[in-house]
């Protein structure tokens, strides 16, 4: 895994934790875009990064009612469900389109990240949240 992983490690929070808390800022054309610049950086088969992470966001933006009024603990747990379907759905597109099972290991390496970086991208992106917001209502 090198920095190509590593940036579909840190999407996958940061779209999940935007959607949640700023959906207006984080509209599916972005989101479209992000998945595709993952996929071309990382050379993977174009589309399975765009697919993956608009599904992420399509359900995440489904269940923002709920998941907005959880602690953090909570939505820790339902990111790292949903880190564990993203990886599981790209592993089974590449499949499906190189005709081949891949190694899981990458896709491993890139949960577990994803996974542990999600408290501290979190944590940052409710601190710029909070500014966003501070600075919005002293207007």
């Amino acid at each position: 895994m090198g920095l190509p992983g590593i940036i579909g490690a840190v999407a996958l929070p940061c779209i999940f934790f935007w959607t949640i808390f700023r959906p207006a800022a984080m509209p599916a054309p972005v989101v479209f875009f992000l998945g595709l610049l993952q996929d071309l950086l990382s050379f993977a088969a174009l589309g399975t990064g765009v697919l993956t992470l608009l599904i992420l966001h399509g359900v995440t933006l489904r269940l923002r009612d709920f998941l907005v009024r959880q602690s953090f603990l909570s939505a820790w747990v339902v990111f790292s469900a949903f880190a564990a379907g993203a990886g599981a759905l790209g592993w089974a597109l590449q499949a499906v389109l190189g005709w081949m099972l891949p190694p899981a290991a990458p896709g491993l390496h890139q949960f577990g990240i994803a996974v542990g970086l999600y408290p501290a991208l979190a944590w940052v992106l409710a601190r710029l949240h909070t500014a966003m917001r501070r600075a919005e209502t002293a207007l």
